[in-house]
């Protein structure tokens, strides 16, 4: 594909600063939009004044060809003209106006309209100009580069379209020639400035000799309405807006100048370098000058190891030298939703996965889930989930209209004074606010059943204050509305996040929660939990008070939620708890936002950082929750092998490999040479990351993953160094961990890893006769020791959820599980149920699964499959099969009637 024609002067020159002769004088584009105004809304006016509204023939017959042209006929037929002409101005206007807001693509082409667009998008474009004043000052600043201060001398010559050189190369330019190693062993005497030029834009010294030798392009500043983006970048500069995902994996995790990094694909910003591929077209590379005699330094000719070292191989470098120009990595970007929310609906993806619900996430889906792992506060969620079900059985029955909790305690604040509190619980302000001390949390009593709704079911997070606490309202405790006010895009994402905590919280079961205005993709990830409608009207007339409620203010039975933006105020009395946008008219508690979503609770006195719920992480939840499209009926296909590795990996291959990563279960490495027991743990992880990413991963992104609330490079370059010595080097004395061409850490052919193994054997039963394929089924299941990363500590591996091997693993199991049972129902059943409990091991509630089970457990007669279906009902919580899954209920009846019923025993 042929690029595209960029727009301005090739190069990192076209994102200097315009010099005022450059600049399209001001007044030029004043003049641009009074003609636009003029011709838009002066010329109807003028001719509505004028000439009247537009003549329209009385009757249309063929007299009105043939009767005699007046002048009145002439001056109509004038007057359409100048009609047809102002609303093909009008229509060219809108295209191209609407074309440079959305900032990509070309506008589209108006029929009949060459001339009159190009002369409106001149219009347009110079108009647009006065808004670029409206843009960021740092967004308009020149992308120049302070003096760089002097750093070690120059140790060979580049050419300026050398390749890439690898983080090792780049972090110690290699010597060639003996004047080079010479000036290499006496550098500190005989330092010399180096330059790092891109085009004819000098970098920062710390910048450059990070880049040097890559390929770079300059994310440009706002034109206009315009934005650059990595589409536009990746057709411009590959060919194809889809091949943005080559420069997302070149830089995600990358810190950029301005302290940031790239997370999301669509979020970049001005300013940024941005690494493209080799392939990309008019895109220059950062060479290194000598500040004496102008020579560019080389990362690509001479020798790719250390001085002094000419002969070791490119492979064997020291991996804390190859990473030792990684800058550091910072903290992640937290999601909005906050940290309960984020723990609550980790909780619901973990479920999700138990019961093999499929979904079809996308990256940004999975770098969301990956996001909330990080931020989830799940002990902190399950303090407040025990103690919310347990309030119902103390004295008084205390029910909070707030509450707040930390890591050191959980305080209630009462809306009546109870001064008796039980033991642990303790008492302030006159019995006003009773606190429970952490650790001191009961266990849900035995009679409420999981999911069963609390005394605090409107109970929903504020957000999180200074001291690190979480602020709690209760809903359902407010006599009145609950109006959120300030800026608005901040407001409504508030309410929606309350919305979506109504419908997922534990402790929040059987509510009812309708929705107004708010984003539609809410009742996606609720489903049925959600109501939306169209106006507030609507509701009021759905949800009307009863004449007793209205004398006495108190509401009764099932508590309904209506949660509401960019509605006028209710003035009737209803039925429900409204929460809303707007004016505080009538309202009982008061929210006030500001643009940077630090919001007041008057009520409180208290400010949080608030709980939002943003278009970008709604979309995102829509990806993890919402089901995917069903299968087509009679559909039986199953889950393709992903990659199988080539040549096959043999569990033979796997006993022998003197380095073995296993995956499939509790993460465990088998290396030659033993670890600190106090850095196993991260030493593992760090291998089994290297294992999941065979492609490579950067040294910038593999911290991101490892440590994501950031590290310092000297910590990434220090482990890439113990992990090397811990795995040692391979038969041809080559470390097991190494740096390809593009400078991405990989591990050496010789370590292998279970889940490969796994997917070469799969992959071989699928083209075996009947008898060759149950023995590789079994053999690959004998690999399986538990769900991928099973038991791994909560802090670690998130990274896990931003990866697919875990969804690929689980449906490649629980097939293999279920074919096998199919082949060796009759022949041999010890062995179909030895694959099912393989299967149920890693998917404990995939109910294909279960039906096998239950099959086999009815061949050894009835109680055996009484038994079974007593274990599933234990395994859910529930009483009838049927709740569980119908299909199932329904195997169960036909194989003994009555049994998908748990009786009572006398």
């Amino acid at each position: 594909m042929t690029p595209t024609l960029q727009r301005t002067t090739p190069g990192p020159a076209r994102f200097r600063s315009l010099t005022p002769e450059q600049r399209e004088p001001a007044w030029r584009s004043v003049l641009s939009a009074l003609v636009l105004a003029a011709v838009i809304l002066g010329l109807p006016c003028l001719m509505l004044w004028q000439v009247g509204p537009l003549p329209l023939p009385r009757q249309l017959d063929v007299s009105l060809l043939t009767r005699a042209v007046t002048g009145q006929t002439v001056l109509g037929v004038l007057t359409w003209v100048v009609w047809l002409a102002w609303l093909q101005f009008t229509v060219c206007t809108v295209v191209e106006v609407a074309s440079a807001l959305r900032g990509r693509g070309l506008p589209a082409h108006v029929p009949l309209s060459g001339g009159t667009q190009a002369l409106v998008r001149r219009l347009v474009t110079s108009a647009l100009v006065l808004g670029a004043v409206a843009a960021p000052a740092a967004a308009a600043a020149p992308v120049t580069a302070p003096e760089p201060a002097p750093v070690a001398a120059v140790q060979a010559q580049v050419a300026p379209d050398a390749a890439p050189a690898s983080l090792g190369r780049d972090a110690a330019p290699a010597a060639s020639g003996p004047d080079a190693r010479t000036q290499a062993e006496t550098q500190g005497d005989q330092a010399q400035t180096v330059r790092y030029m891109l085009g004819d834009i000098e970098l920062p010294a710390d910048v450059g000799a990070e880049l040097v030798g890559q390929r770079v392009y300059v994310v440009q500043p706002p034109e206009g309405r315009y934005h650059d983006n990595m589409w536009d970048i990746a057709e411009r500069t590959l060919g194809d807006g889809r091949a943005y995902r080559q420069i997302y994996d070149l830089n995600v995790g990358r810190v950029q100048p301005d302290g940031r990094s790239l997370e999301l694909a669509r979020l970049i910003q001005p300013g940024w370098y941005l690494i493209v591929p080799e392939s990309a077209q008019d895109v220059d590379r950062v060479v290194a000058i000598a500040g004496d005699d102008g020579a560019q330094a080389d990362t690509t000719t001479g020798s790719d190891t250390a001085p002094g070292d000419a002969d070791a191989s490119p492979t064997s470098m020291a991996p804390s030298s190859a990473v030792a120009t990684v800058p550091d990595v910072p903290p992640a970007q937290m999601p909005a939703i906050g940290a309960l929310m984020a723990a609550v609906l980790t909780a619901a993806l973990a479920e999700r996965r138990r019961r093999a619900t499929p979904t079809a996430p996308g990256d940004e889906a999975l770098e969301l889930a990956r996001l909330m792992r990080v931020g989830a506060d799940p002990r902190r969620a399950d303090r407040l989930n025990r103690i919310l079900h347990s309030l119902h059985g103390l004295p008084g029955r205390p029910v909070p209209y707030a509450v707040v909790v930390d890591d050191d305690a959980c305080r209630l604040l009462l809306p009546r004074p109870l001064p008796q509190a039980p033991h642990p619980w303790t008492t302030n302000d006159d019995g006003s606010t009773w606190t429970l001390p952490a650790g001191a949390e009961p266990a849900p009593p035995s009679d409420v059943a999981a999911g069963a709704t609390s005394d605090c079911s409107g109970l929903v997070t504020m957000g999180r204050d200074e001291q690190g606490a979480d602020i709690l309202i209760n809903l359902g405790a407010v006599d009145g509305d609950v109006v959120v006010g300030g800026e608005p895009t901040m407001a409504a994402e508030l309410i929606a996040a309350l919305a979506l905590e109504l419908c997922t919280n534990p402790w929040s079961q059987g509510n009812s929660v309708i929705t107004v205005g708010l984003p539609g993709s809410l009742q996606r990830i609720a489903g049925e939990r959600m109501q939306t409608a169209m106006e507030l009207d609507d509701v009021m007339d759905a949800h009307p008070a009863a004449a007793e409620d209205v004398l006495s203010g108190h509401r009764r039975g099932e508590q309904v939620f209506v949660l509401a933006a960019g509605q006028e105020t209710a003035q009737a009395k209803h039925d429900f708890n409204l929460i809303r946008t707007g004016r505080a008219e009538g309202a009982r508690w008061r929210i006030d936002l500001d643009a940077s979503g630090t919001a007041r609770i008057d009520p409180l006195g208290v400010t949080v950082t608030a709980t939002r719920a943003t278009e970008s992480e709604l979309d995102g939840l829509v990806g993890l929750l919402a089901p995917a499209a069903p299968a087509p009926p009679g559909d039986d296909s199953r889950p393709p092998v992903p990659d199988p590795p080539e040549p096959p990996l043999s569990t033979a291959a796997l006993r022998a490999a003197s380095v073995r990563i296993l995956v499939l279960g509790p993460a465990a490495v088998h290396a030659p040479a033993p670890a600190e027991p106090e850095r196993l743990d991260l030493l593992t992880e760090a291998a089994v990351c290297l294992a999941l990413h065979p492609e490579g991963i950067r040294p910038g992104a593999f911290g991101a993953m490892l440590w994501p609330l950031g590290v310092t490079s000297d910590v990434i370059a220090a482990t890439v160094q113990r992990l090397r010595d811990w795995l040692g080097t391979d038969s041809q004395g080559v470390p097991h961990v190494r740096q390809d061409a593009e400078g991405r850490l990989t591990l050496g052919p010789e370590v292998v890893c279970d889940w490969d193994v796994l997917r070469s054997l799969l992959s071989a039963s699928r083209h075996s006769e009947i008898h060759r394929e149950a023995e590789l089924l079994l053999e690959a299941l004998r690999l399986v020791r538990g769900p991928v990363g099973e038991a791994s500590r909560t802090e670690r591996y998130s990274w896990l959820a931003r990866v697919r091997t875990a969804r690929q693993a689980d449906a490649l199991i629980t097939d293999a599980a279920h074919r096998a049972a199919q082949i060796l129902h009759d022949t041999d059943p010890e062995g179909a149920a030895l694959a099912v409990d393989t299967g149920l091991k890693v998917v404990d509630l995939d109910q294909r699964l279960w039906r096998d089970r239950l099959r086999l457990a009815a061949d050894r007669g009835r109680d055996e499959l009484i038994a079974c279906t007593n274990s599933l009902l234990d395994l859910t919580g529930v009483e009838d099969v049927s709740h569980v899954d119908p299909a199932t209920a329904a195997l169960v009846e036909e194989l003994a009637p009555g049994a998908s019923i748990r009786r009572a025993t006398a």
